[in-house]
């Protein structure tokens, strides 16, 4: 009885698995002048995730979807000191690459 349950198991997460497939965006944050920009926080507005550009100003968001999916329009929110909040709303696919420029913020 054991084995037969583990087997069940076994083949019903092979289906979940099988029926759903990775989306993932890659992209990189520059500023006006093409320089790359670190440490940039960026949020969705689909599972409140929250990460950081690295060193080169690359990040890399993955989602996992239905296989029937067509990509899912997600909002994005670029916030780093000294430049000005930017938000974006991206179609992510399979495998979906982005160059997102910020602007700097001018002091009043």
């Amino acid at each position: 009885m054991k084995i037969h349950d583990t087997l069940i198991t076994i083949a019903f997460a092979s289906f979940l698995c099988s029926c759903e497939s990775v989306q993932s965006l890659e992209g990189l944050v520059v500023d006006v002048h093409n320089v790359s920009l670190d440490s940039v926080l960026i949020s969705d507005d689909l599972m409140n995730f929250r990460m950081r550009t690295d060193s080169l100003g690359r990040f890399r968001y993955m989602i996992m979807l239905p296989t029937t999916s067509r990509g899912i329009d997600t909002k994005f929110s670029f916030s780093k000191k000294g430049f000005i909040d930017h938000s974006q709303t991206i179609k992510v696919y399979r495998s979906t690459k982005v160059i997102v420029v910020m602007d700097k913020d001018t002091p009043e």
